[in-house]
């Protein structure tokens, strides 16, 4: 963007710094809302627009807001797609196969970053940060049809077993004996009784 150096390395601080603040911020809301793929879709969005701002616009300005919210779209979004991969796995098994496929397809992402911002495209490196623009947009539609998957499933175990709430009230009206023997097993493997993905 025409800066020196040090310049540089102190104006790419506060996007950094705002992407940790969203990443907290986002992981919280995901927790606290058990809707992860929403946030994970916000994120990407924001990404995706940040992106675009970096390679549709010239002014300093603008690219440097595009920056912000790049950094704050891309970041968050990675942090909250890790824990969604291991929350909806029912046992220790599957959620460390989840992680290694994810880690395996993940690390690609660094082979094709290498190769999308040669030097000849600057200064503004339009192309790579279409192509940035573009997995954002690919990654929020991704999402969204997990979510939906992930909806249509946990319909499926409802009508399987009932709904969560049936099921404890039967536990607080079961005797002791029954009551132990279901919280043991319950959520143990996937598509049990106590078991429900995170949208």
């Amino acid at each position: 963007m025409g800066f020196t150096s040090i310049q540089s390395q102190g104006l790419s601080a506060p996007p950094y710094f705002l992407s940790f603040l969203c990443t907290i911020i986002t992981s919280i809301i995901a927790d606290r809302t058990q809707q992860r793929g929403i946030v994970i879709i916000c994120c990407c969005l924001v990404g995706g627009i940040g992106y675009i701002m970096l390679a549709a616009t010239k002014s300093v300005a603008s690219r440097y807001a595009g920056c912000y919210l790049a950094a704050a779209g891309i970041f968050p979004a990675i942090a909250n797609i890790l824990p969604w991969v291991t929350n909806n796995q029912g046992n220790d098994t599957r959620r460390g196969t989840g992680i290694m496929i994810l880690n395996l397809i993940g690390q690609c992402g660094p082979l094709l970053g290498t190769n999308i911002y040669p030097t000849k495209q600057g200064p503004l490196y339009i192309e790579g940060q279409s192509i940035c623009a573009a997995f954002m947009f690919f990654a929020a539609i991704l999402a969204f049809g997990l979510r939906c998957l992930l909806q249509w499933e946990n319909k499926k175990l409802d009508r399987k077993y009932g709904t969560l709430e049936e099921q404890r009230a039967r536990l607080a009206t079961a005797e002791a004996t029954e009551k132990d023997s279901m919280e043991a097993t319950a959520a143990v493997e996937n598509e049990g009784p106590m078991f429900r993905y995170i949208l």
